[in-house]
């Protein structure tokens, strides 16, 4: 007596279409665009613990420079290397994240982040990027 039943092509089609629509391009709260799940289109509170409000000053290969208490014309002008010349006096981060392309100096952002390395910069990675203004 055969008691474990098979699934034919037919039965997993719906499946596979619903992994394909709904399972891909998206982070756990379902924002996010295609490609770069970290940015949202939420609201992130600057006051909640883990949560940097800065903007960037400086992109690498896979990372962001983020810094707090400035103003965008100052991050259109400072860089990392006289980011420790300069001390602005706000956080500074530098942020992995999944595709650089997404970012530009001048931008200030909201970065949400579970951990941080301490150093002058910090280093961590960003879970979740929204991004409040454009230069």
């Amino acid at each position: 007596m055969r008691l474990v039943k098979t699934i034919g092509l037919p039965a997993l089609v719906p499946v596979v279409l619903f992994v394909l629509l709904f399972g891909c391009g998206v982070d756990e709260n379902g924002d996010g665009l295609a490609g770069n799940n970290e940015i949202t289109d939420r609201e992130l509170d600057p006051e909640e613990s883990g949560i940097q409000e800065g903007y960037v000053i400086e992109i690498s290969d896979s990372r962001i420079l983020v810094v707090s208490e400035i103003t965008g014309e100052e991050a259109l002008q400072l860089t990392a290397e006289n980011l420790l010349e300069e001390s602005p006096g706000g956080d500074a981060v530098w942020y992995s994240v999944e595709d650089t392309a997404y970012y530009r100096v001048g931008q200030l952002l909201r970065v949400k982040s579970e951990f941080m390395m301490e150093s002058y910069p910090a280093q961590s990675e960003a879970i979740l990027v929204q991004i409040v203004e454009d230069p």
